[in-house]
């Protein structure tokens, strides 16, 4: 099938969701499937039928029985299979109330077969695949057709997916994976363990995708607030496996651009920053860097423009949240520079200067001949301005929203203590979505006046730790301070939705997801090259939020774990004082 981003993404997969929706009778949910047609346009009947899944069975359960296909080798077949058994049932059930229903099933059929005349060559070499023939089984009947299944198995499979529509959410579960246990040989725990799970995932994603049309995984960004906690918020699923095409690209990056504001750099600059940057397990990623503004032109998509309405919305609340506190938290800005300040006492830093005496510069003698200059020496002392700056980076992913009204008042917190101190600062905020690893710029090292604009700052999407650590290496270049120090808000919880490259060389045979294991090695790795090359790295994680072993194997001792507001001065303040100290070292 052709994919829905190479026709219109955007509005394609918007018509898609306003007919899952009203079907479900509930708006802004996230699906975790959604139907196309061969030629990428939403399958009107098909996400019908998902939207009325919603609305008649437990969604608790239905969620869980998705998650547990979700873990098998045969994921992509389990999944077809699964929608040719809850076509039947939904469709019984909601036809009692829809009578319209019966027509609108009969077209699908109709384009369905219809849409086998453009088929091309490959496309027909996968017309044997186990859910194609049992798809095709169920549009014949349809149209009163007999199956027209030859394969005694295939016959009595078909039978079995005829699921009708008295039966609950429990009763499909456990039907289904009944069928799954009897012609599958399907066992949860062995899925889980199995070393040819993501093999087995692609020969089965390759067999599938060319059906005329079918109900697949949701693998796109969806908007909405939530319910709960009123925070604006983007979710995303895992995304593709494979190389976009230039359009799909570029349709990516317009998207990017629309969400979070212009780029700070040409095309051509960042071009040669992916060039540089996103190499090794950031192959085919992107960083795109931001200030947030945005251009003149209006935003025509929906969704988007919702998206940049809510992260307004999560502005006023974090400022609101800030005002609420302001006494809490402007006592800890004044502990905290204090402590900053008794840190730089304790610990000056040496200058060398020019100076009439003291030990021969030879590369300033030409000054004493030229310019008639005597101060062709060098002599130091103990400096009284600070010479390092703190970049401040705050993982901007969807695991902190619940927390990102305290995250943005820690980011003011700590910037606006390095200010008063008179230490050059820059902050900005990292997340991943479509590919791109988005790093805002909230102030930079000349920008002291901007600090506020960190209460800008919300949760989205995904976290690739590793690569927007090497996009503060970049960020970090413009710093006037000899040293430099990189200071992190986050769970220490990398997980990305890009997969990392197969690289035979290390013993990876194939692509392995960005999280767990893999994504706390890529980014303890970039860690240290970073100190490798003079950066001092530390990290705060918040309250239980996090794992401590994984800030451990990332940042080693250089982290540390904030329960209340109040301590953030405390450890904040210790570990820079560290770290000056490391300097002087």
């Amino acid at each position: 099938m052709a994919d829905s981003t190479n026709i219109h993404p955007l509005s394609a997969r918007r018509r898609a969701l306003n007919i899952i929706w009203t079907a479900a009778g509930e708006y802004g949910f996230d699906p975790v499937f959604m139907a196309f047609t061969q030629d990428g346009e939403p399958d009107f009947y098909m996400d019908s039928i998902i939207g009325y899944v919603h609305k008649w069975y437990d969604r608790s359960v239905m969620e869980e029985l998705f998650d547990t296909l979700a873990l098998s080798m045969l994921k992509e077949t389990f999944d077809g299979l699964l929608w040719i058994a809850l076509e039947n049932c939904t469709f019984e059930r909601e036809v009692k109330e829809r009578p319209v229903l019966s027509e609108l099933r009969t077209s699908c059929a109709e384009t369905f077969f219809r849409q086998q005349l453009t088929r091309s060559r490959q496309q027909w070499m996968a017309q044997n695949s186990l859910v194609y023939a049992l798809q095709e089984a169920r549009w014949r009947t349809v149209l009163g057709k007999a199956p027209g299944l030859v394969n005694p198995r295939e016959n009595r499979l078909f039978g079995e997916l005829a699921f009708h529509g008295d039966m609950t959410a429990e009763e499909i579960s456990n039907r289904f994976c009944d069928i799954l246990r009897r012609y599958f040989h399907f066992d949860r725990e062995c899925a889980v363990r199995s070393p040819l799970l993501k093999v087995r995932r692609k020969i089965d994603h390759i067999l599938s995708r060319a059906l005329p049309s079918k109900v697949m995984r949701a693998e796109d960004l969806s908007f909405g607030a939530s319910d709960i906690t009123g925070s604006g918020l983007i979710t995303a699923r895992k995304g593709k496996d494979h190389l976009l095409s230039a359009a799909e690209e570029q349709n990516n990056r317009i998207y990017i651009e629309n969400c979070f504001g212009l780029s700070l750099y040409n095309e051509m600059d960042s071009a040669q920053t992916e060039h540089e940057l996103c190499t090794g397990n950031h192959q085919n990623c992107h960083l795109y860097f931001t200030a947030g503004e945005r251009g003149s032109s209006g935003i025509s998509d929906a969704l988007i423009r919702k998206t940049v309405a809510d992260a307004k919305l999560q502005a006023e609340r974090n400022r609101r949240h800030f005002q609420e506190k302001r006494r809490i938290y402007q006592n800890s800005i004044r502990q905290l520079a204090a402590q900053i300040e008794n840190a730089l006492l304790v610990y000056p830093q040496p200058l060398k200067v020019r100076s009439r005496m003291g030990r021969l510069a030879p590369g300033e003698i030409w000054r004493a001949v030229r310019l008639g200059d005597e101060r062709v020496f060098t002599d130091t002392f103990e400096e009284e301005e600070p010479d390092f700056s703190v970049d401040l980076m705050l993982d901007g992913s969807a695991s902190r929203l619940q927390s990102q009204e305290v995250i943005a008042a820690q980011g003011y917190i700590i910037a606006r203590s390095l200010h008063l101190c008179g230490i050059p600062a820059q902050v900005y905020s990292f997340l991943s979505l479509r590919g791109y690893t988005v790093m805002r710029l909230f102030s930079s090292y000349t920008g002291n006046e901007t600090e506020e604009r960190i209460f800008d700052y919300f949760a989205a999407g995904w976290n690739r730790d590793g690569l927007a650590l090497r996009g503060a290496s970049h960020l970090m270049q413009a710093s006037p301070a000899r040293n430099r120090l990189l200071i992190l808000l986050t769970d220490a919880s990398p997980n990305d939705d890009r997969k990392i490259p197969a690289n035979p060389s290390e013993g990876h045979y194939v692509s392995r997801d960005y999280s767990g294991e893999a994504g706390i090695e890529d980014t303890a790795a970039e860690v240290r090259a970073l100190r490798k090359s003079g950066i001092h790295v530390m990290a705060v994680l918040n309250g239980e939020e996090g794992s401590t072993e994984a800030a451990r194997k990332i940042y080693g001792d250089d982290f540390a774990r904030i329960g209340r507001i109040e301590d953030l001065s405390n450890a904040v303040g210790l570990m820079i004082q560290k770290q000056i100290e490391q300097m002087r070292m």
